[in-house]
């Protein structure tokens, strides 16, 4: 049940976060969801008094029509640091077919931030503080509003992680990986709210918790988290909450140790059964190396309605691509997905180097999974061969691949769901999300889209 905030003075006037630059590695092994750029680039635009940029691309014309467009959030590398960036992108800008610059008019935010959207606002996490501030777009223009922090309720820090959802205008949870608990709150109040623990049953001994995430499913909250040995290997162990957001309780949990490395897309079949599968390469390598504790890559499925997972289904990747090491999936409509295996025809597995390391080769091929079935899953030949870091979104609707340069210079979004496979979108640097403006909550939970209302991203 849901413990009152201990202290109501949360709100407060809100100025340009500033969080210190960490160094670039580390930056980019959290879990991606920070926005980007590089230091000094908010000079592309004209800054107004709230600390908002207004740059050619983010502009709304001359007002005569309201802004169509999107919210991008990215990441870049500097000597200083990272930096992350938001701003606005018009449909027409994405319609050109041109690289995008993702700083150009963009806010920046030194460290890195991660980024919400709701509606016609953006929700800027930092990632040194517990402070989110609101950004709405007026006219074209992200101009700044105010403040909540989550201080109150012991939260140190944000933005680490797809932890975000929004159940109503006034409503949303975050999810503190750290002190475990739910944080409720009201994104247009800026207020705290109070707090659901998520307590672990039955404590495995010599495992570390790590990527603990968050969703929407069938009308219900989810929480589930992964879990790493004492050999850094990830195990098929994966911990459940079922929360009611009309309640704020948590009404069911449940363990599964049969699959683990859970992701945060869900695959969503018509008939409302929904899919989680083991989305890390590592993971997929630590097995076929045969490392201590290590499990075939798969999927559990929470049938439609339910407060479990469905115990008597399990999916085996590996055996869906007749052996190769694999994970996923990714959502493509109409039940079908994308599952991601290493074509050990190409390169043989090779025991001196490390599951990253395999990760990295340049042999990793698609293969079209139609959801819960046990045929083999069928290789997409119009999808280049690449690494396993390609990493995987969603916007309007439709699944992409995202691809980044050596560098990190650069970032491409090639359409899943067109044959055959293409470029879609060009952007500056490392794009994390991209997320419609505009858009109502109860179309986005329909679409089972990921709970950002833009990319999920898989943390290879």
């Amino acid at each position: 049940m849901i413990s009152p905030a201990p202290d109501s003075s949360t709100r407060s006037a809100s100025s340009l976060l500033r969080v210190t630059p960490v160094a670039a590695l580390s930056v980019l092994s959290m879990v991606l969801v920070f926005g980007c750029g590089n230091n000094g680039s908010a000079d592309n635009g004209a800054t107004n008094g709230s600390g908002a940029t207004h740059g050619g691309g983010a502009t709304g014309g001359n007002g005569d029509a309201p802004f169509s467009g999107a919210v991008l959030c990215s990441l870049a590398f500097t000597p200083e640091g990272a930096s992350g960036f938001i701003r606005l992108v018009s449909d027409i800008e994405l319609e050109s077919g041109e690289e995008i610059d993702s700083l150009e008019g963009a806010i920046e935010f030194p460290g890195g931030v991660g980024c919400a959207v709701q509606d016609r606002s953006v929700f800027a996490l930092s990632v040194e503080s517990p402070i989110v501030t609101r950004y709405d777009e007026v006219g074209g223009a992200l101009v700044e509003g105010e403040s909540v922090s989550f201080a109150n309720l012991g939260v140190t820090s944000l933005g680490a992680g797809p932890a975000t959802v929004f159940i109503s205008d006034t409503k949303a949870y975050y999810l503190d990986a750290d002190s475990l608990q739910l944080v409720v709150w009201n994104p247009i109040a800026m207020e705290t709210i109070g707090s659901i623990p998520l307590a672990v049953s039955d404590p495995p001994q010599g495992l570390r918790q790590i990527g603990v995430r968050l969703n929407v499913i069938d009308g219900q909250v989810v929480a589930y988290n992964n879990y790493r040995n004492e050999q850094d290997v990830f195990v098929a162990r994966t911990d459940f909450w079922f929360v009611d957001p009309e309640t704020d309780e948590v009404v069911a949990t449940d363990v599964t140790e049969q699959c683990g490395a859970l992701g945060v897309v869900v695959s969503t079949a018509a008939n409302g059964d929904s899919y989680i599968g083991t989305t890390n390469g590592s993971a997929a390598m630590e097995d076929a190396l045969g490392l201590p504790g290590s499990f075939p890559t798969c999927a559990v499925r929470i049938r439609a309605g339910s407060r479990e997972v469905d115990a008597a289904y399990l999916a085996d990747f590996n055996a869906l691509t007749g052996g190769l090491p694999t994970a996923g999936p990714i959502a493509i409509g109409n039940d079908r997905a994308l599952l991601f295996a290493y074509d050990t025809n190409e390169i043989p597995i090779d025991p001196n180097l490390t599951a990253r390391e395999h990760v990295n080769l340049v042999n990793w091929n698609f293969y079209e999974w139609e959801l819960g079935s046990e045929q083999p899953a069928i290789r997409v030949e119009s999808i280049p061969t690449g690494t396993g870091t390609q990493n995987t979104r969603e916007f309007d609707g439709r699944g992409f691949i995202a691809r980044n340069s050596s560098d990190f210079t650069v970032t491409e979004l090639l359409d899943v769901t067109r044959r055959p496979l293409e470029t879609t979108y060009t952007f500056t640097n490392i794009t994390n999300v991209l997320a419609r403006l505009g858009e109502a909550p109860d179309a986005r939970m329909a679409q089972r889209v990921e709970p950002r209302a833009g990319f999920g991203v898989l943390p290879f």
